[in-house]
C-alpha cells in the first residue's frame, strides 16, 4: 500500500482481506512517501504467521501497535522497517496476552548508509496467564550510519499475585481481578485508538 498524506486504521488480521500470501504467511507492505505518516493498529489474530513491512522516504513517520489476546492458540508477528530516507520517524509497540497459547515476535529496524537523523523505537511486552504459555522475542538493529536514535525492548512476565490479592480486597473476585490487570496491561494502546479518533475497538 502506497501511502501520500495522513493514514489512520485499525487493521484486523483475522479479516484483512489486503493481504499477500507468501510462503505460508500473510504479508502487509506500507510504503510512506515522503512528508506523509501513519498510525496503524493490528489486533485479532490467530492462525498464520503475519509479516508486516514499513519502508519510509524522506521527513515521513509511523507508529505501529499490535494487542493480541490469545486463548489456544499461536501467534506469531514481524515487522519489518526499513528508513529509506533522512529524517524519518518510526515506534512499533507490540503487547501479547497468552493463555494457553505460544506467541512469537521478530522485529528488524534497517537504517542504510545514505539515510540520516532518523528515529525508530521498537517495544515487545508479553503476559503469560498460565504455566503452560511461552512468548519468544527477536527485536533486531541493522544500523550501517551513527546520526540515528535507535531502541528495542522486550518483556516477559506473569501477573503479580499480590496486585491480584489487594484488588481483590476491594471486593472483586480473582477473575475479575485478573481481568482488570490485563486489560491495564495495554490500556495505554486501546487509548491511542481513541485519540486518533478511528472509531472502534479491536478488544
Amino acid at each position: 500500500m502506497e501511502i501520500k498524506n495522513n493514514y489512520k486504521k485499525v487493521i484486523s488480521l483475522k479479516e484483512n482481506l489486503f493481504s499477500i500470501i507468501k510462503d505460508g504467511k500473510s504479508v502487509l507492505s506500507y510504503n510512506l512517501e515522503a512528508n506523509s505518516s501513519a498510525c496503524l493498529f493490528f489486533c485479532d489474530y490467530s492462525g498464520a504467521i503475519t509479516e508486516i513491512n514499513v519502508n519510509l522516504d524522506a521527513n515521513s513517520s509511523c507508529e505501529l501497535y499490535g494487542i493480541f489476546k490469545n486463548t489456544n492458540e499461536n501467534t506469531s508477528i514481524i515487522t519489518n522497517v526499513t528508513h529509506n530516507g533522512n529524517n524519518s520517524k518510526c515506534d512499533q509497540d507490540f503487547r501479547f496476552v497468552n493463555k494457553n497459547s505460544i506467541s512469537s515476535f521478530k522485529g528488524l529496524i534497517s537504517v542504510p548508509r545514505k539515510a540520516h537523523n532518523c528515529e525508530s523505537r521498537m517495544t515487545n511486552k508479553n503476559l503469560l496467564l498460565d504455566s503452560t504459555s511461552q512468548a519468544f522475542a527477536k527485536p533486531e538493529l541493522d544500523i550501517k550510519n551513527s546520526s540515528v536514535i535507535c531502541t528495542h525492548s522486550s518483556t516477559t512476565g506473569t501477573l503479580d499475585e499480590d496486585q491480584i490479592f489487594y484488588i481483590q480486597s476491594r471486593g472483586l473476585s480473582y477473575q475479575e481481578s485478573v481481568n482488570m490487570l490485563v486489560e491495564a496491561f495495554y490500556q495505554d494502546i486501546k487509548s491511542k485508538i481513541v485519540s486518533a479518533q478511528i472509531g472502534w475497538y479491536c478488544l
